[in-house]
Formats: C-alpha cells, structure tokens, sequence
C-alpha cells in the first residue's frame, strides 16, 4: 500500500525490520526521528490496510483510512507506553477509524473471505489467473463466496467488525478484546450472536 509522503514523516521506503525490534523504532519514534516510524509503517501497512480493507470493501476508502491510522498513530505516539505491543496498538486505531466512519460502512461493498483486494501480488485473491473456462464446481464455489461476502456487508459494523477479526482473520479472543477494549466474555458473545445474524442473513441462499 502506497502511503502519500507529504502525510507521513518517511522520506523514503526504509529497510525491514525484525520482528523484535520494536521497541527500539518506538523509542527513537518518541524522540521524533521519522525515519524509526517510517520503518514501523513499512512493517505494518499490510497487516492494517487489509484488516481495514475487509472492514471497509474499498480499496480506495482503505487506503485512506490505513494511511489515517498511520498518521493518528505518529501524533499519539508519544502517549504509547508499551502495554500493549506496537502492532496491537496502531491495529486498534485502524479499526476504531473503521468503526467511527459510519458514512463509508453504509456504502461499502462486499469484501474478500481471505486476502486483499485482489491482484498478481496478492495472496488469497478470488481473481481467475486465465481466460479458460472454469469448471462447474468452481463456478458454484465462486458464487458462495460472493453470496456470504455480500452477506457479510450487509452486517452491523458491530457483527461485521467482529467477523473480520475473528472469522477472517484469525485474531485469538485475547487480542480482540484488548483491540476493542472489551472483556473476553463480551467479544465472546458478540461472536455468537454476529454469527448468529450471519447465518440468519445466509438462509435460504446457499442451499444444501
């Protein structure tokens, strides 16, 4: 994802970074050296432009909002205390931006079960690589996906949000408890009754 510049305090795309070295970056991040959350940016773009991009189902809306994320991350960084890890922590921002744009919810459209938003580079797309025909079997597979994406837009952000972090992307109940700042038990049942909302949404439309 393509962050614009003039937003972010990155002259230019630095090297990765390892896994652990964190809390160097945020550090030297606190003391105002862009070029240390540039490197954090680099690390975790991906990680918050596709969680934003199931949430949202725009790609041109997610960018804007991943990069919004980024940039209230940078202003707030010096309020980070390290309770919770880096990646956590700006994840949380990204999705609360998503929560608290209720005009861009009501107007998005249905998103990818895996991946980004499609394309060569990206893995888990739902794009046919060829113009050969496809097989019956993967045409009723396409056709599922694209009913239970649909449903899944039509969801409340609350169930949608809920969704996305535990059905899509596999985030533990820990973690999105901690994202949304809710006890275990509350994200718990949000689950059950988004997939509950889910399922009811789906009847009827997937057959047997």
């Amino acid at each position: 994802m393509a962050m614009k510049k003039s937003e972010l305090p990155v002259e230019a795309p630095p090297p990765a970074v390892e896994a652990n070295g964190d809390a160097d970056l945020i550090r030297r991040a606190q003391r105002g050296e862009g070029d240390a959350y540039g490197q954090l940016v680099v690390k975790y773009q991906d990680l918050v432009y596709n969680a934003v991009y199931r949430m949202i189902g725009r790609e041109d809306q997610a960018k804007d909002i991943a990069q919004e994320a980024f940039v209230k991350g940078w202003r707030a960084l010096g309020s980070f205390e390290g309770r919770a890890q880096f990646g956590t922590w700006i994840y949380r921002i990204a999705i609360n931006a998503c929560i608290s744009d209720r005009r861009g919810l009501k107007r998005r459209k249905a998103t990818s079960l895996s991946g980004g938003p499609g394309g060569d580079d990206e893995e888990g797309g739902l794009d046919v690589a060829d113009d050969a025909p496809e097989p019956p079997e993967q045409v009723v597979d396409n056709e599922k996906v694209r009913i239970v994406q649909e449903a899944i837009g039509e969801l409340d952000h609350e169930f949608r949000t809920m969704i996305v972090l535990r059905d899509m992307e596999g985030r533990p109940y820990e973690e999105i408890a901690e994202v949304l700042n809710v006890p275990v038990g509350t994200v718990r049942s949000r689950l059950h009754r988004a997939r509950q909302a889910l399922k009811d949404k789906l009847k009827g439309k997937l057959g047997e």
